[in-house]
């Protein structure tokens, strides 16, 4: 298969910097396929997870946040709000803050303090989704 470069970067540091030969995103019309040569694309990158296989065979999964996705022949941009590997999700963390996030969106609290809840609600579900995913693939 023809590689191509792929970009993932967060504000805080690049997550991924390198040659793959195929990525799926997720999209705000479901996950979105990129392989070398694919026609240029400017999208958005929903909440979800990355999936991009490396040159030697080798797959990896990261969970993202919105962002931004730029495909130009042989050269692939993601921008994103975050993104982390399984490894380095905590399942024990996550779901504190899942629990924490349901308690508050109980409350009776401003629409803008309830929409916080949400996403830190959305993106914990997303983040053990992830580990879960990771987890089953590589038991394989």
């Amino acid at each position: 298969m023809t590689e191509f470069n792929l970009e993932i970067l967060t504000p805080e540091k690049p997550f991924y910097v390198g040659k793959c030969v195929s990525l799926v995103f997720p999209s705000g019309d479901g996950m979105m396929g990129v392989m070398a040569y694919h026609s240029p694309v400017n999208a958005a990158v929903s909440d979800g997870k990355i999936v991009f296989t490396l040159p030697d065979g080798t797959v990896r999964v990261c969970a993202v946040t919105r962002g931004m996705i730029s495909v130009t022949g042989l050269k692939t941009r993601v921008l994103c709000e975050s993104a982390i590997a399984p490894e380095d999700i905590d399942i024990e963390k996550e779901r504190l803050i899942m629990q924490e996030a349901e308690i508050e969106m109980r409350k009776k609290q401003s629409y803008e303090d309830y929409t916080v809840s949400k996403l830190a609600l959305a993106r914990a579900i997303n983040r053990l989704k992830v580990k879960q995913y990771s987890s089953a693939y590589t038991e394989e």
